[in-house]
Parts: C-alpha cells; sequence; structure tokens
C-alpha cells in the first residue's frame, strides 16, 4: 500500500497507469492544479468563484486533465488538453464518469434521472458520451435498458466493457455490461453479495466493498479477494476509487491501494 502524505489543498488525480497527489489554488476565478511544482494547467471560469465550489474528483488521461466538480447546483466536467480548456456542464445526479481517448462517458443516478425538473435534459439519458473536442453528445442507452438502472453507483472499463453497478430497493443489485465494439449493453448479472463499486487492471474486473476487493469474472463471480488493514480502512475519513486504485483519505495522507501492482 502506497502513502502520501497530505497538503492543506491537495488532491488525489487518478490516472491509467498510477495516479499521484495534485496540489490546487483557487484564486477567485481561477483554478491551477500543480504536480509539485509544474503548473499542469490554469483554468479561469466563473463558477469557480462560487463558494460552493467544490472538486469532486480528478482523472489524468493522455495530456488530458479532467476535473469533475460542482457549484452548488449542478456538476460540471472541466477539461485542459494542451493549452485549451474545455467546459461541459452535466446537470445533477451525475454518479460516475470515465475518460476514454477523446471522449468522457457520464453516467446518471437516480437523481439525476428522475429527479428535478430544472435538472439539465442530457440527465434522462442515462449514460452519454461527449466528444471532448467538438462538445458532441450521445446517448448509449434505450428506453428499455433506462427503465432497469434504478440506482447507479459506479462504472468501471476495461477497454472492451463499460461494467455498471445499480443497486435496487428490494436488494437485487446488479452490473450491466456496455459493450464498446457492439455499442450494446448486455450480461445483466443479480449479485448475491454487497458491492460499493467497481475498479479494473487490463482485462480484468474487481469489485469494492468496506475493507475487502474481490477480483471477480464475467459473471461477477468471485475469483480472488483482497484484503485492507481494517485499521486503515476505519481511520479513512473518506474512499474514492478510480480505474484500478482505492485511495483512503485521512487527515494527514493518502493510502493508496494499487491493483494493478499487486
Amino acid at each position: 500500500m502506497l502513502k502520501i502524505k497530505k497538503q492543506a489543498q491537495s488532491i488525489y488525480a487518478f490516472k491509467e497507469t498510477g495516479g499521484e497527489v495534485l496540489n490546487f489554488q483557487i484564486e477567485k476565478d481561477c483554478l491551477k492544479l500543480f504536480s509539485e511544482e509544474e503548473i499542469l494547467c490554469e483554468i479561469n471560469d466563473e463558477i469557480i468563484s462560487n463558494r460552493y465550489f467544490k472538486i469532486k474528483k480528478v482523472k489524468l488521461s493522455d495530456e488530458k486533465v479532467c476535473i469533475f466538480c460542482h457549484d452548488g447546483v449542478y456538476d460540471y466536467l472541466l477539461i485542459s488538453c494542451i493549452g485549451k480548456n474545455f467546459k461541459y456542464p452535466l446537470g445533477e445526479g451525475v454518479a460516475d464518469f470515465l475518460v476514454l481517448n477523446d471522449e468522457a462517458y457520464i453516467i446518471y443516478s437516480e437523481e439525476g434521472m428522475f429527479g428535478s425538473e430544472e435538472n439539465l435534459p442530457i440527465a434522462q439519458l442515462g449514460l452519454i458520451k461527449i466528444d471532448i473536442f467538438t462538445g458532441e453528445i450521445t446517448a448509449l442507452l434505450d428506453d428499455s435498458i433506462l427503465e432497469t438502472l434504478i440506482d447507479v453507483q459506479s462504472m468501471s472499463c476495461n477497454n472492451k466493457t463499460i461494467r455498471i453497478l445499480c443497486y435496487e430497493e428490494n436488494g437485487d443489485d446488479f452490473t450491466l455490461d456496455y459493450d464498446l465494439t457492439s455499442k450494446k449493453v448486455q450480461n445483466k448479472v443479480i449479485l448475491d453479495y454487497t458491492v460499493s463499486g467497481l475498479l479494473s487492471v487490463r482485462d480484468n474486473f474487481y469489485a469494492w466493498y468496506r475493507n475487502r476487493i474481490y477480483q471477480v469474472n464475467e459473471s461477477m463471480e468471485i475469483m480472488e479477494e483482497i484484503i485492507i488493514d481494517k485499521k486503515v480502512y476505519d481511520e479513512a475519513s473518506s474512499i474514492s476509487i478510480g480505474y484500478s486504485e482505492l485511495v483512503l483519505e485521512s487527515e494527514n495522507d493518502f493510502k493508496i491501494v494499487q491493483l494493478s501492482k499487486l
């Protein structure tokens, strides 16, 4: 388990090959992200000056810095790439996002899809793809699938498939697979154990719950179990996941479980 000391204004940035801790600075409507002393990006936007502005998750992909944030009303995706900045309003209720090549995949929770009438219409589409450079939005799910997405919690991608984790009130939690080649949803699996989030390493998917991470197969059957030290888990004030990493954040440091190195 990797341990990195935390600074006053720092956030863990996820990356497919292994993330890093970034420092950030906010001045009026300007956000700067630093990797050690190097400025990774500088974004100027009016939402940054909002006193409710909050960075929720950062992902690094190729030369792109992708910032999932909230201004107190809506979620946004801010992207900095080779000196150009892009801003995409996402509305309310985003459950998770992925960045694959030059496209961002956004999935909405029940709150987003069936919530306020003031929400942006794209939230009703459930799972969307945004071309980062043109802003073109593509809906990826048909109505019959949308009806089954009761409460989306998480998604992960193994380069061929996006696996989506959903909860149901009756306890029949399940996963769905969106095939990136056929662009079809397939392989609905009802879970007989509790899962909080999904991760992936190359072709393999992993399921996380409390201080346990399970390597799973196509049918979500548990193939291997990884146990996180209970004391480390209990000391974490927040836990986040991205790509192949689970990050336990405490008052003074980030502790990172790197599945790709186990």
